[in-house]
């Protein structure tokens, strides 16, 4: 698990994009961009990746429809995957 309060990690997977301004207004009343101040106007794509010791991307999900995520049972295999040779 992943916590990037400062945005660094998204950005780095290239996986952030800016907030339009035309949502900024609704957003603004769910309290952002106050609850994650370091990364301003940007929010990331949802994403899941699964990396091994090495650094490796080993699985990934991602889709900027974040009605639809990676499948526990996909991620649990790719960790799972992580401990055969």
């Amino acid at each position: 698990m992943l916590s990037d309060i400062d945005g660094a990690a998204m950005d780095a997977y290239g996986i952030s994009f800016d907030l339009p301004e035309s949502l900024r207004g609704m957003y603004s009343r769910l309290g952002f961009p106050d609850r994650n101040p370091g990364t301003g106007w940007k929010l990331p794509v949802p994403a899941t990746f699964v990396i091994d010791g090495g650094g490796v991307i080993r699985s990934r999900h991602c889709l900027a429809d974040y009605r639809y995520r990676m499948e526990p049972r996909d991620i649990v295999a790719a960790v799972e995957g992580l401990r055969t040779p």
